[in-house]
């Protein structure tokens, strides 16, 4: 593996004497929310969190749109939207069909705080961030966090730090399997990794530190959204899958895992030395999740997609109204103690089972289908002629009149149980990104009221209905509102930060280690959070460094059986069927 050359030394500004370089400790928390935190913290629970809160400046930090893992991480890693960096959401439709990929860091287009900072010559260490898999060459270290599949991949850089985390650690999980716990006989073990998976992490995180006297750490704990996920329910007595019974036991399995992670900031936070700034932070929030929204089956009552004529379409077509469909039959199979069956069906060569069986995006006829979902949460394209490879809708004016269409029938969808509108925000593309990656975003995308409804990526057909009660599986999911948190000799204690963004983040960053900003960078430098007197330098704002052509981090993407790995790990999370 060729090196990348990092020791060149910055520019020498504007001739002033520069400040002493700033360090920073980046602590992510995925899916953290104040909600949860700041009562807490008030009732005694989370005493550091509560510290730094006292003595720092914080606030609710806005997600992407949607609020989902790859686009958020990404954006915060760059300071761009996805109109910049290229990922939407976690899967991508592959060039020329109307099948998904798994996306990872080599779809991102934009240059991460990793490699700007490396090209600065500072010294940095990543561990467990997501979106950073396969890992590229940084001037320092990086352990891959989501959607790394398994330590039998190569998750680290250099590829030998993972024997030397083995060797002085003694044990490194990636992540625990949420699916333990959408079954009540695998709670128990689900926590008990999770737990285990968190002590390790934090162990590597130690050792890392003591190694090197880095210029930028930082580290995320996939637990507090992992456990969200899964055990929501039972900590909300308003949840529909809410039990009584089982509250007793695991009504405070999210709030004893908080308490264990702000037992271990208690260390972190007593060993930071003056010239690091501690920053947490999340991705998103996080709240309750009631029922799906499965979007392609509401395009083809609206008329907008059709499927195929035939005898077998028509068949599966038939079936499906009747209710023979993907998570019907995960349903019956878990009621019967076959849940891992479901499992094994939807990986790898059972896709082809799954296809033959159920209707599939295989039996739509797209010469006559004018938009499709595709992703998480509401995410509608329209099939576009000259974009996909079977598109109707001519380009202008015909898709404006589309793409307004079906925007007026989102705002009258309803749920037919409640008669609520399940709609809370509709946006054209051009309305919440920009960039030259702008062509590759869903054309519209509907944020469910409060997000208790969620349009879901389980499947391409993965119910014969509408809306739909969720039966088991996830019971939290994703919000807008994450969390910031700045703590140290450099920010001003005290603030309540306003309408701060992900993108925020790492032009902010940059700027308390003394290092310039990209003029790319969408984000602002969160100036309310810095004392008074405290500014670095100025610098010209400065495109960043092109990498070298022959650089080993330019590669041209994953294997077929890696994408396939991910595209498993991915369904194991219950992001896609």
């Amino acid at each position: 593996m060729s090196e990348m050359n990092y020791n060149t030394p910055p520019p020498a500004g504007n001739g002033h004497t520069p400040p002493k370089p700033g360090k920073v400790l980046v602590i992510g928390l995925d899916g953290a929310t104040f909600d949860l935190i700041q009562p807490w913290a008030e009732a005694g629970h989370l005493p550091t969190l509560a510290k730094l809160m006292a003595e720092g400046a914080y606030g609710h930090l806005r997600s992407t749109i949607p609020p989902m893992t790859a686009p958020a991480w990404t954006s915060f890693a760059t300071g761009v939207n996805p109109g910049q960096h290229r990922l939407y959401d976690w899967i991508a439709r592959q060039p020329g069909s109307y099948k998904f990929t798994p996306v990872t860091a080599l779809d991102g287009k934009a240059p991460t705080l990793f490699k700007l900072l490396s090209q600065r010559g500072r010294r940095v260490c990543s561990l467990n961030v997501p979106m950073t898999y396969p890992p590229t060459p940084v001037n320092g270290l990086m352990v891959s966090g989501m959607p790394a599949p398994s330590l039998k991949n190569s998750v680290t850089y250099p590829e030998s730090l993972l024997d030397e985390i083995f060797a002085n650690v003694g044990d490194y999980i990636l992540y625990p399997d949420p699916g333990q716990a959408y079954s009540d006989s695998g709670i128990d073990a689900f926590l008990q990794r999770l737990y285990r998976t968190t002590e390790l992490r934090v162990a590597t995180l130690d050792y890392l530190r003591r190694r090197e006297a880095w210029d930028f750490t930082m580290v995320v704990f996939n637990g507090t959204d992992t456990i969200s996920h899964a055990l929501w329910k039972f900590m909300d007595s308003s949840h529909p899958l809410h039990d009584p019974g089982r509250a007793a036991k695991y009504g405070h399995a999210i709030r004893d895992y908080y308490a264990t992670v702000d037992h271990y900031l208690a260390t972190i936070v007593a060993g930071l030395d003056e010239d690091t700034t501690l920053i947490l932070m999340s991705d998103h929030g996080f709240g309750p999740f009631h029922k799906f929204i499965h979007v392609n089956n509401w395009l083809i009552r609206e008329g907008f997609m059709h499927t195929r004529p035939g005898l077998l379409p028509s068949l599966k077509k038939t079936m499906f109204r009747l209710g023979f469909a993907p998570m019907n039959v995960y349903n019956a199979l878990m009621k019967l103690g076959l849940g891992a069956l479901k499992r094994e069906v939807v990986r790898g060569q059972g896709q082809g089972l799954m296809k033959t069986l159920f209707l599939s995006f295989e039996d739509v006829d797209w010469p006559r289908t004018k938009a499709y979902s595709l992703g998480n949460v509401g995410q509608i394209y329209v099939n576009v002629t000259g974009r996909e490879p079977c598109g109707c809708v001519a380009p202008g004016t015909e898709y404006e009149q589309v793409r307004e269409e079906i925007i007026q029938r989102l705002w009258q969808l309803r749920d037919p149980a409640t008669n609520e509108q399940v709609v809370e925000a509709v946006y054209r593309r051009e309305e919440i990104y920009s960039g030259d990656q702008l062509e590759l975003a869903p054309d519209i995308v509907f944020i469910p009221t409060r997000m208790e409804y969620f349009g879901f990526g389980e499947y391409e057909f993965g119910s014969h209905k509408i809306i739909e009660p969720m039966a088991r599986g996830i019971s939290g999911t994703h919000r807008m509102n994450g969390i910031f948190l700045a703590y140290g000799r450099d920010i001003r204690p005290g603030v309540t930060v306003e309408n701060a963004h992900l993108t925020d983040l790492a032009p902010t960053i940059l700027h308390i280690m003394g290092e310039p900003v990209p003029g790319h960078m969408d984000g602002r430098i969160l100036n309310e959070i810095l004392p008074d007197g405290y500014r670095p330098v100025p610098h010209q704002a400065t495109p960043w460094q092109q990498p070298d052509a022959n650089d080993s981090d330019n590669s041209d993407g994953l294997t077929d059986e890696e994408k396939e790995i991910l595209a498993n790990r991915l369904r194991d999370l219950g992001y896609v069927g």
